[in-house]
């Protein structure tokens, strides 16, 4: 009799990550935001549990490897810092920040300031 073909998911699989999995995601952090600990990081646990109801909705169609707690931490740890990144740039004198329209940023003096603040360090 045939077994059935079992494949194991790398470790080092990439997640791919369609705005419908980051607004799932981010609506399921906010309705257990009690979880988290000190400076918004949540445990492990609130992490496999949002992969968990991710993973269990039929309607997302996810692309990649399935999704895992350690995917979700990262995703949070870059949207964390891509929000703190904007915070400081919004917070510069003379800077200007449109939750609609982003930074607007226009001419090479204003691309060149946003690139020092979202320059990977």
């Amino acid at each position: 009799m045939a077994q059935p073909e079992i494949t194991l998911q790398a470790d080092n699989a990439k997640a791919h990550w369609q705005d419908i999995e980051v607004d799932v995601l981010l609506h399921y952090l906010i309705e257990n935001r009690a979880a988290d600990g000190d400076g918004g990081n949540f445990t492990m646990s609130t992490f496999n549990a949002a992969a968990a109801a991710i993973n269990a909705d039929t309607v997302i169609q996810t692309i990649g490897p399935q999704k895992m707690g350690k995917m979700f931490k990262t995703k949070w740890t870059s949207l964390k810092k891509i929000f703190n990144q904007i915070e400081i740039y919004r917070n510069i004198s003379g800077s200007h920040w449109d939750n609609e329209r982003g930074a607007g940023i226009e001419g090479t003096a204003a691309a060149s300031v946003w690139d020092t603040y979202v320059d990977p360090k």
